[in-house]
């Protein structure tokens, strides 16, 4: 039996397994011959795939005899009745194995398939006889990448690299958000993004700083006026060109309302106005032709650079989270509805775009739909009379449990206008990481019951996402595979622990569930939203400050404390198994150290919190003296640093350092607490140790990382 399905993400709609192996290679000796009769960028790109994964392995350039026919074939009568894009068919048997698509993309995507077919045995290379028929069940399917940490220290490397990985899961959309803005919190900078250099506006740039403690190298990283490669290097048209040769359509988000501070800082005069004319610096002002000039010399530019030279129609204009800050109050805004001006800006902006020949332009759901009950015919007769209906894509996200979907708001959600659906696979990869993976399941399962067009997630660029990336190429590809959650995650341990399968899925299976939360915030779990820093580092409006931390957390243990110590120890019981079978897996893949470090996380981080508390309460009740305090202080500072090393060696170095930054604080805190029960001793007073309200203890260099 080779059992080839338990290969394969995502799972093919139509398999045949003849049960039997087929050798057509031998290391060192003979390989098979990959044979291509068309030319096409992206049909070359699926020979590449499969005669880089073969030769790697033969180490060798011998022709063989086995052969690997790739060809197109639009009129094949296999595919007669299925009608898609991308479809193919691969046909294995003992002399060839013969690989026909629809189009270019349906044979790119055979080849991925083959790929991960291969196994090897000995110096033998090893398919399995079968045939597979496949086609998408939703046209477009990917990730929408926003411009946050980390992603503006990605290189054109990584770029590519990102694009490879999607494509061997058949995701083929990407959007890159080139302009978002956000509240202040590191440093009390405001959290600015602009990823494309604007001939017009060369003031607009967004530097950005780096800074953490680095175990690796024995010494703080500092850096700052980093401008983003991407920017700097003007990257954006050559990640849009070489997605297209994998099949990945790269499209820009510029959020074009809400998430908007550079914009109007830069350019006052465009800003949303108080009554009395000041500028907010916040949002637009869309009784403004000076608003509509600059954005539109920024699409402009845009379109003309980056993606009319690579046949790219699509535009994502945002519009998601327009607060009443917003909200322009000049003369003449102050007396209209702010679902007039949000419908008045919506149709300017898109009748500009469909005049610069964009075929698809997307626009977040929660304004028109949550917001102002938008989404209705009398919205689609608005649109049909201004010509931009069949332009329109609303962009449907939603992030909560399946019963809380859409803010308890799914059974409204429509398709009176084309659709996608947005899940969450992972955003905050500068925390904790987590399983969203009842999210995606969820929101696929809505859009299939509305024929929508697509799934393109709410995500960013992290391996630590891998099982959540996968779930959304499985669910995507194939619509039968939405409600298998129990199988996925054998497929999923089967393909990175074949030879582990049954235990692997047990422990992913755990760490689901520590990574889950029953509160209606399953996409960011407890350890995440309550007990990690990055949520403490926003600042408070009043104030300026960060929130408090650690005492913050530590008031929250003390206020519930059966309910958290329960919790605590519930993930550090559950972690330890998965970080004992990642250390002795024998796997030595990027993907299971990203495992391991995110098992490891989950253990050190309630490790720390239950041996913290349990020593501030025996200490203050005299059941321990300062000498223990001081020796359970050391012990968790090396278990950070060693988790802290192990995050620089398997982080991608663009995603290290938010990440790292964040865990230095937790470093620090207790390096600076354990000094100064040493200082105390020393000068012969006994310590206080108060967690709630660390002040005492924090030193210059734990302020400066806040």
């Amino acid at each position: 039996m080779t059992d080839i399905i338990k290969k394969l993400i995502p799972k093919p709609q139509k398999l045949e397994d003849r049960n039997e192996l087929v050798k057509i290679a031998e290391f060192n000796k003979f390989s098979c011959n990959v044979s291509l009769s068309i030319e096409g960028d992206i049909s070359c790109e699926a020979k590449k795939l499969i005669e880089k994964k073969i030769y790697d392995i033969c180490v060798t350039d011998v022709l063989g005899n086995y052969k690997i026919i790739l060809k197109l074939d639009s009129q094949n009568h296999i595919f007669k009745d299925i009608n898609k894009n991308e479809a193919y068919f691969i046909d294995v048997n003992e002399n060839e194995a013969v690989l026909c698509g629809i189009d270019e993309a349906g044979l790119f995507y055979a080849a991925t398939t083959l790929v991960q077919m291969l196994s090897s045995k000995g110096n033998d290379i090893f398919l399995p006889k079968c045939y597979i028929l496949d086609y998408p069940s939703f046209e477009k399917r990917g990730h929408f990448v926003e411009s946050r940490y980390g992603s503006e220290f990605f290189t054109l490397s990584d770029w590519y690299d990102f694009v490879d990985y999607m494509a061997s899961m058949k995701l083929n959309c990407l959007t890159i958000g080139v302009y978002g803005c956000w509240g202040r919190q590191y440093d009390n900078r405001k959290m600015e993004y602009i990823y494309v250099p604007i001939k017009k506006y060369p003031e607009l740039k967004t530097p950005k700083n780096s800074k953490y403690y680095s175990v690796k190298e024995n010494r703080w990283i500092n850096e700052d006026g980093i401008i983003p490669p991407i920017y700097n290097e003007d990257l954006l048209g050559k990640i849009i060109a070489y997605g297209k040769k994998k099949n990945v359509l790269v499209k820009p988000l510029v959020n074009s309302l809400g998430h908007n501070t550079l914009l109007p800082s830069v350019f006052p005069e465009i800003s949303a106005k108080e009554e009395d004319g000041t500028p907010k610096q916040v949002g637009f002002c869309t009784n403004s032709d000076k608003t509509y000039e600059v954005l539109f010399n920024i699409y402009d530019e845009i379109i003309e650079r980056y993606l009319k030279p690579n046949g790219i129609y699509d535009f994502h204009i945002g519009l998601d989270e327009v607060a009443e800050s917003y909200i322009c109050r000049c003369e003449k805004c102050r007396d209209k509805e702010h679902s007039y001006l949000m419908t008045e800006h919506i149709i300017k902006l898109c009748k500009h775009l469909k005049e610069k020949g964009m075929k698809h332009i997307y626009i977040y759901h929660d304004m028109i739909y949550e917001k102002f009950n938008m989404v209705n015919e009398s919205l689609k007769e608005r649109f049909i009379s201004e010509g931009i209906y069949d332009e329109v894509v609303i962009d449907w996200w939603s992030y909560e449990d399946p019963v809380h979907l859409f803010n308890d708001k799914a059974d409204g959600v429509n398709n009176i206008f084309h659709s996608i659906i947005k899940p969450f696979t992972g955003y905050y990869h500068w925390t904790i990481p987590t399983e969203n993976n009842e999210n995606i399941r969820a929101c696929a399962l809505l859009a299939k019951k509305l024929s929508f067009e697509g799934i393109e997630s709410y995500s960013s660029m992290e391996y630590c996402y891998d099982k959540n990336y996968l779930t959304l190429a499985d669910v995507s590809w194939n619509d039968n595979e939405i409600e298998k959650i129990d199988e996925f995650n054998e497929r999923y341990a089967c393909k990175y622990y074949p030879q582990k399968a049954m235990q692997a899925a047990e422990i992913f299976n755990r760490l689901h569930n520590i990574m889950k939360d029953e509160t209606r915030e399953l996409y960011m779990n407890r350890a995440c939203f309550k007990l990690e820093y990055y949520f403490y580092g926003y600042r408070n409006k009043q104030t300026g400050l960060p929130k408090d931390f650690p005492g913050g957390v530590f008031k929250l243990i003390a206020d519930n404390e059966n309910e958290y110590i329960h919790y605590l120890n519930f993930l550090k019981e559950n972690s330890a198994p998965a970080v004992e079978f990642f250390v002795n897996s024998g796997n030595v893949s990027l993907i299971n150290n990203i495992w391991l470090l995110t098992s490891m996380h989950y253990y050190v981080l309630s490790d720390e919190y239950l041996t913290i508390y349990s020593l501030y309460k025996d200490y203050n009740s005299d059941k321990c003296d300062a000498t223990k305090v001081i020796n359970e202080l050391e012990r968790l500072i090396s278990q950070r640093e060693k988790l802290m090393l192990l995050a620089e060696e398997t982080r991608i170095p663009a995603n290290r350092s938010t990440y790292l930054r964040n865990m230095s604080v937790f470093r620090q805190y207790m390096l600076d607490l354990c000094e100064y029960f040493k200082r105390a001793l020393e000068i012969g007073k006994k310590p206080k140790f108060d967690v709630m309200d660390l002040a005492y203890a924090m030193s210059e260099m734990f302020e400066f990382l806040r």
